[in-house]
């Protein structure tokens, strides 16, 4: 993540530079240098806005008997717990553990609630059985620690602290198209959900990681940065490699490994972000403009994640990136029409699997049209959201291929 800069005010006297032994235009192109660097973090949707950043601590005072380890500033990632609260016994008692029947597996800390006071995430384990309870609690270092937020009876789960803070959780969904028909031995963790601190409701919330391929989550996308960093699937850190994966993915536009690609600006090694247009290798197939940015705007070696992929005829206004969905939802915006038809409008889950459509009629019959189109859809996980992705799609007159398509980001309940 870029550092934050702290610029020196312009001095009054103009011929005074606030660099001693550099030449004023030297110190100019230092302040555009840094400003433009100030931009690119903005710009990016896994930096700066509304995510939680480094900010100088509050003067909060340590209480409770919090040792040195206990952090005086709001960090990223994972914290190391105060030593008289890091055991998973200290917590047993607190959760109120039954021996035989519940036992608490992990406790990790860190500052979830955007302060410089640590939280607890700890996680219970049901003895004999497969469920996993996940609690977060403040005041840890207290006689009696404050519960902020929990979530239960997690198949196979797991929960871990982001960097970035917030909350992931990993689980079992037994009725997905992964899980379905399979013998309980034979389960994959396939849901992956984020919950983030809100001060509004005060409480962890459910939020969308705003990437969607080649992850759909930041559990994901955490894990993918990992084995990148060992040396695998080095084809997610080139940028154009990135967008021709997902264009020639089934689940999305099935062009094939040839489409060709190129870059329209930014992907370079140490680029935030980039942007990539590849054209379909069918007849009369036509474009599409895939925007992405570096995991975490981490620029040394941060894989690309698309967050926007958009259509020279194609636009969705309604809903809005990251919007959380109910069935039946309706979907607005404009497109080219050919005999009063549009394309079509698909509804993809936590797996890319299809699980609502619609065709898209035009207002008008032909030509560059608006459009407003119910959706429903049914989905196999009902005990929360789930990150999922809206496309919409226009077929080529020639063979029936897509010819170009928009995706948009959403969490589906």
């Amino acid at each position: 993540m870029l550092k934050r800069f702290h610029l020196p005010k312009q001095p009054r006297d103009p011929k005074q530079s606030p660099w001693p032994h550099c030449h004023r235009s030297t110190a100019f192109s230092i302040i555009v240098l840094l400003f433009c660097l100030s931009l690119a973090a903005c710009a990016s949707p896994f930096g700066g806005g509304s995510q939680a950043t480094p900010t100088a601590g509050t003067g909060t005072p340590a209480t409770g008997g919090e040792t040195p380890t206990a952090s005086p500033v709001v960090l990223l990632g994972p914290r190391p717990c105060p030593t008289a609260v890091q055991s998973p016994a200290y917590w047993s008692g607190i959760v109120h553990a039954v021996a035989g029947v519940t036992s608490v597996a992990r406790v990790q800390c860190g500052n979830l609630m955007g302060t410089p006071q640590l939280q607890a995430l700890v996680t219970v384990a049901h003895q004999g059985g497969h469920a996993v309870d996940v609690h977060v609690y403040t005041g840890i270092t207290n006689p009696n620690p404050q519960q902020i937020w929990e979530l239960l009876n997690l198949y196979d789960g797991d929960a871990v602290i982001s960097g970035y803070n917030t909350v992931l959780t990993a689980e079992v969904d037994q009725n997905s198209a992964l899980n379905r028909g399979r013998s309980p031995g034979n389960y994959q963790r396939d849901l992956f959900r984020e919950f983030k601190w809100s001060d509004a409701q005060q409480t962890l919330v459910q939020i969308a990681f705003p990437g969607f391929f080649p992850d759909l989550t930041r559990y994901q996308a955490e894990e993918d940065q990992a084995a990148v960093n060992q040396g695998h699937d080095p084809w997610k850190l080139d940028a154009v490699k990135v967008a021709q994966a997902l264009a020639a993915s089934s689940a999305f536009f099935n062009w094939g490994a040839d489409a060709s690609a190129h870059l329209i600006s930014g992907g370079g090694q140490h680029d935030l972000n980039a942007v990539v247009e590849v054209k379909s290798p069918h007849p009369g197939g036509s474009t599409i403009r895939v925007s992405m940015s570096r995991l975490e705007s981490n620029t040394n070696g941060g894989i690309w994640e698309v967050t926007e992929v958009s259509s020279p005829t194609l636009s969705i206004s309604a809903p809005a990136a990251l919007a959380r969905l109910h069935s039946p939802t309706t979907v607005t915006g404009r497109g080219n029409a050919f005999e009063g038809v549009i394309g079509s409008l698909r509804l993809l889950d936590h797996l890319y699997n299809q699980v609502g459509q619609a065709q898209v009629r035009g207002a008008s019959g032909n030509g560059s049209t608006s459009f407003s189109t119910n959706l429903t859809y049914t989905t196999d996980f009902s005990a929360g959201a789930q990150e999922g992705l809206l496309m919409l799609s226009m077929p080529s007159q020639a063979d029936g291929s897509i010819a170009t398509g928009t995706l948009v980001k959403v969490l589906l309940t």
